[in-house]
């Protein structure tokens, strides 16, 4: 070891005047004049040169030093009290509804797809057999039970198409017929092309309700004409007036609008209709679009009895309802979209009747009978 402060003091003098030397060159340098002031002070240092000692072994008999994990202090981990959770009371707080069912979702109508029907004036062709799918909204009053909402998703299953003769067509369809609610109903259509009943007699035109069954407690009211009562005048064409004779311009004609009034001969039932033809329509079967011809008509509903599996039981049903309905020709005349309300103080197997509600198709393509 080397003891540098003796060493300092002995050449204190011979390290000065260097020092000294400097002084005028750093009081001449650039900046402020300042006083430089020196002085010495003694400061005890003590350097070693080498390598560093190797640890010296323990003694014989001395212990052995404890492993360094063991000779770090330990400290305890506090340990908390975590309280539980309080329950969320009932009717509290806000709930986000669970998402519709995915297959209920039904995208939006696309514009560039070709339609999967075209609105023809008349019907030219049977309906397709099978189960068609439709989406429901609204909600029923029947029975005396309080409101429930319509089911979302339905079937309007037809069955039983038939072609009797050259441009006569028939089905039945089980389902919401005209907004009923699990009623069913049969359809016939004739066209232009038909062999009229008498040969001096243009053959009649048209898609019409020959028959209606809507269920009750106990029984059915039932509708069974002698004559369908007409749902589309054809060939069809929207409302429009005309003036059938210049020279009376007082008296103008109408197109595209029509009255019936049918009864059934054994229950009495009768029906009566006051339509208006709103013209072509695009109904979005989700996403696929369908053309048929929009009607808006006032449906008159009134019977005295009810039909029951023994015979008939006395009940009045008379209501009436405004609906608005779409007939794709192209596809037979099924009804693809109704719309439908029932005037208040209606009434069906002497029950009270309210009806609030609408249905549209949503796929082109029936699910088979079983």
């Amino acid at each position: 070891m080397i003891r540098l402060a003796a060493a300092f003091r002995a050449d204190g003098r011979a390290l000065a005047l260097p020092l000294a030397a400097a002084l005028p060159l750093l009081a001449t340098g650039c900046g402020p004049s300042v006083q430089v002031q020196l002085g010495m002070k003694n400061v005890p240092l003590s350097i070693t040169v080498g390598t560093r000692p190797l640890p010296e072994a323990p003694r014989p008999g001395a212990p052995a030093p404890a492993p360094l994990a063991e000779a770090l202090p330990v400290y305890s981990v506090p340990q908390l009290a975590v309280p539980a959770a309080l329950p969320i009371p009932h009717g509290t707080g806000f709930v986000l509804p669970p998402p519709p069912p995915d297959d209920l979702a039904c995208p939006p109508l696309d514009p560039l797809k070709p339609s999967a029907a075209a609105a023809t004036t008349e019907v030219s062709d049977a309906a397709t057999a099978g189960r068609w799918a439709f989406l429901q909204t609204g909600n029923v009053t029947r029975g005396g039970a309080p409101a429930a909402p319509l089911a979302a998703a339905t079937t309007g299953t037809v069955s039983a198409v038939t072609q009797p003769a050259q441009g006569s067509f028939g089905f039945t369809e089980a389902g919401a017929v005209l907004g009923f609610p699990d009623s069913a109903g049969e359809y016939a259509a004739t066209n232009s092309s038909a062999q009229p009943s008498t040969p001096l007699v243009s053959p009649t035109s048209r898609f019409a309700l020959a028959g209606l069954s809507i269920p009750v407690p106990g029984g059915a009211v039932v509708f069974k004409p002698a004559a369908a009562l007409t749902l589309l005048s054809t060939p069809a064409a929207q409302a429009s007036q005309y003036q059938p004779d210049p020279n009376n311009p007082g008296t103008p004609g109408t197109t595209g609008t029509w009255k019936d009034s049918q009864t059934d001969p054994v229950t009495g039932t009768a029906m009566t209709i006051d339509a208006t033809d709103l013209g072509r329509i695009r109904v979005n079967a989700c996403g696929t679009p369908v053309d048929a011809w929009q009607v808006q008509a006032t449906i008159t509903l009134v019977a005295t009895q009810v039909s029951t599996a023994s015979g008939t039981a006395p009940a009045t049903t008379n209501l009436t309802e405004k609906v608005t309905y779409a007939v794709a020709t192209g596809l037979g005349g099924l009804i693809v979209q109704w719309t439908a309300a029932a005037q208040p103080q209606s009434t069906l197997a002497g029950a009270p009747f309210a009806l609030d509600g609408s249905a549209t198709l949503s796929s082109v393509t029936p699910a088979p009978l079983p």
